[in-house]
C-alpha cells in the first residue's frame, strides 16, 4: 500500500477517532450536566420541603401556646366565682408567669360586649375604657376550635406589630365581649431570619384566607396584604394543603422554588423559597468550566487526561457543597425529632423518649452483664392537689418536680423523664440497687424541701413516692418487665405510707461489672 494512501487512512482514521472521541467525550460530559442539574434541583426541593416544614412546626407550637392561654383565661373567667378584681389578679398572675414561659406573648385585652376593656396586660393608662370594638380588625380567620386569627397590626397597649389573636367571652351560655391577645411579630421574624435561605430567597406566613401576616425579605407595606390574586396563593394554597410551586414572583419578578404547607391545627400556611438562579449557581459554574474543557479536548487530544481531572475535581467540590447541604438538613431534621422527644409541660423527655433509652440501656446491659436500675416517682395524692388549688397550680407543681429530677442525672447516660400524669422515672445505667436506692431518696428528699403547700397531704407539703428496680438484663428480659418491677416497688412504697423510697430486685440477679457498680454507689453518695 503506498505511504501516502497509508497517512490518508492514519489521518482519516485520527480525525474520526478524535470526532468519536470528542462526541463520546461531549455526550458523557452532556449527561453529567444533565444530572447535575437535577441533583441541584433535588436538593433545592429537599431543602424548601424541610425548611417549610420546620417553620409550620414552630409556628403551629407558638399559636397553640398562645390558644391554650387564651383557653384557660376564658375558663377562669367563665367558671370562677371569685369577684371581678381578684379575677382580675388571678388573670394577671397567670400572664405573669406564663409570659417567661412564652415570651412572645406582646399584650393581652379582655373585652366586654360594649367594647370597654375590662382587663389589659401589661398594665397602662395609655388607653381609654372604650378604645377597642367588640370585633377584632380587619378580617379574620377562624380555626376549627374557634380561635380567631387577625392580621398584622400595631398594639395600641405596647405600640408594637402583633398578630392577633381572639377567642369569644361568654357569660351564661352567650357571647360577651372578647380574650384578644397580641402574639408579637418580632418573635416570627426572628424564627424566619435563623434560616438560611441565600440572597434572592423567600418566606412567607400567611392565612388560608389569603391575608400575608409575615414575608421575608420584610417590609411592613406586605403586612395584612390580600394575596388572593396573587398565582401562589390562587394557583397552589387555595387547590391543596401541601406541595411545590416554580413561579415567578410579582413582587420582584424572580423565579423561585416554593414549598407551601399548611400549619398543623391551624388555618395558616407557611411558604419557603429558593430563587433558581442560586440553587443552580454551582451547576452553572461547572458547565461554563466544563464548556471550556470540551473545547480545549477537541484542540489538543494531548490534554484530555488534565482536563478530565479538573471536571473531577469540580464534581468533587459541587458533591462537598452537596454534602454541607445535607448535613445542615440532617441537623434541623434532628433538632425537629429532639423536639417531639420532649414533654411540652415539663420540658424534660416523654415517654417515648424513655422507651427508646431504655431499650438501648438493656441491651447494652444484656452484653456487658451489668446492672441497671429504673426509678419510678409518682406525687402523692396529685389528685386532691389539683382538686384543692386547680390544674394550672398543678402544672406549675410538675414543673418544680421536673426540675428536681433533673439534678438526679449525674452521669452521662443517666435520664429523667415524664412517665405520664403525675408519674417521672428516672433511668440509671450502670447502677447498683444501693446507689440507685441512694439517689432515688435524694430526690424524694428534695422534693420534700420544695415545700409546696398541700393540704390534702397529712405531711402539709407535696411529697412524692418511689420504687427502685435493679436487674441484670438478659436477652429475653422486655421493657415491659423492667417497668413492671419498677411498678411493684412503687406500690409497695405506697402501701407502707408514701413519702418513702421503695426497692425491688428479683432474686436471680447478679450484678457484675463491680468496679463500675462501687464507682456509681459513691458517686450517688457524694
Amino acid at each position: 500500500m503506498p505511504l501516502k494512501r497509508l497517512n490518508n487512512k492514519v489521518r482519516i482514521t485520527s480525525i474520526v477517532l478524535a470526532i468519536l472521541g470528542s462526541a463520546m467525550f461531549g455526550y458523557a460530559l452532556l449527561n453529567g450536566s444533565l444530572a447535575g442539574r437535577q441533583a441541584a434541583l433535588k436538593s433545592g426541593q429537599t431543602a424548601t420541603m424541610n425548611i417549610a416544614t420546620g417553620l409550620a412546626t414552630q409556628v403551629n407550637l407558638s399559636v397553640r401556646a398562645a390558644d391554650l392561654l387564651l383557653q384557660e383565661i376564658a375558663a377562669l373567667d367563665n367558671n370562677n366565682p371569685l369577684d371581678r378584681r381578684d379575677m382580675r389578679k388571678l388573670v394577671e398572675e397567670l400572664l405573669n408567669r406564663q409570659s417567661r414561659l412564652f415570651p412572645e406573648m406582646d399584650t393581652l385585652l379582655v373585652i366586654d360586649e360594649q367594647g370597654r376593656i375590662l382587663q389589659r396586660w401589661p398594665a397602662g393608662d395609655n388607653m381609654s375604657a372604650t378604645a377597642l370594638s367588640a370585633s377584632p380588625d380587619g378580617p379574620a380567620s377562624i380555626s376549627e376550635g374557634g380561635l380567631k386569627i387577625g392580621a398584622p397590626m400595631i398594639s395600641r397597649v405596647t405600640g408594637h406589630w402583633v398578630i392577633p389573636l381572639a377567642r369569644t367571652r361568654m357569660r351564661q351560655g352567650k357571647p360577651a365581649g372578647e380574650f384578644r391577645l397580641g402574639v408579637s411579630l418580632e418573635h416570627f421574624q426572628r424564627l424566619f431570619d435563623e434560616v438560611n435561605i441565600g440572597a434572592q430567597g423567600s418566606l412567607l406566613l400567611g392565612s388560608r384566607d389569603g391575608v400575608m401576616l409575615l414575608r421575608r425579605p420584610y417590609g411592613e407595606q406586605f403586612l395584612g396584604k390580600n394575596m388572593v390574586e396573587l398565582p401562589l396563593y390562587r394557583d397552589h394554597v387555595r387547590q391543596r394543603s401541601s406541595g411545590w410551586a416554580d413561579i415567578n414572583s410579582m413582587q420582584d419578578g424572580i423565579r423561585r422554588l416554593h414549598y407551601v404547607t399548611g400549619v398543623p391545627d391551624y388555618p395558616l400556611f407557611v411558604s419557603a423559597a429558593l430563587a433558581h438562579d442560586e440553587m443552580l449557581a454551582d451547576w452553572h459554574a461547572a458547565q461554563a468550566s466544563q464548556l471550556l474543557v470540551i473545547v480545549a479536548a477537541a484542540l489538543i487530544i494531548g490534554l484530555l487526561t488534565a482536563y478530565l481531572l479538573r471536571v473531577v475535581r469540580m464534581r468533587d467540590r459541587a458533591e462537598d457543597e452537596i454534602e454541607k447541604k445535607n448535613l445542615s438538613l440532617k441537623l434541623l431534621t434532628e433538632n425537629l425529632r429532639a423536639q417531639a422527644m420532649l414533654d411540652g409541660m415539663t420540658g424534660i423527655p416523654n415517654r417515648r423518649y424513655l422507651d427508646e433509652q431504655l431499650q438501648l440501656v438493656m441491651r447494652n446491659a444484656s452484653r456487658s452483664k451489668s446492672a441497671l436500675s429504673l426509678v419510678m416517682l409518682d406525687v402523692d395524692y396529685f389528685k386532691k392537689y389539683n382538686d384543692l388549688y386547680g390544674h394550672i397550680q398543678g402544672d406549675y407543681c410538675l414543673q418544680d418536680i421536673a426540675r428536681t429530677l433533673q439534678t438526679a442525672q449525674r452521669r452521662q447516660g443517666d435520664l429523667a423523664a415524664r412517665y405520664g400524669g403525675e408519674e417521672f422515672a428516672i433511668l440509671l445505667p450502670d447502677t447498683d440497687l444501693a446507689g440507685a436506692h441512694r439517689i432515688a431518696q435524694k430526690v424524694v428528699d428534695a422534693v420534700r424541701a420544695l415545700a409546696i403547700p398541700h393540704e390534702g397531704n397529712a405531711h402539709g407539703v407535696v411529697t412524692i413516692s418511689a420504687g427502685v428496680y435493679t436487674c441484670v438484663p438478659r436477652p429475653e428480659t422486655r421493657i415491659e418487665d423492667i417497668f413492671a418491677g419498677a411498678d411493684r416497688a412503687l406500690y409497695r412504697a405506697k402501701d407502707d405510707g408514701r413519702d418513702r423510697v421503695a426497692d425491688y430486685q428479683p432474686p436471680h440477679t447478679v450484678v457484675s461489672g463491680k468496679d463500675r457498680q462501687d464507682e456509681r454507689s459513691g458517686d450517688a453518695s457524694a
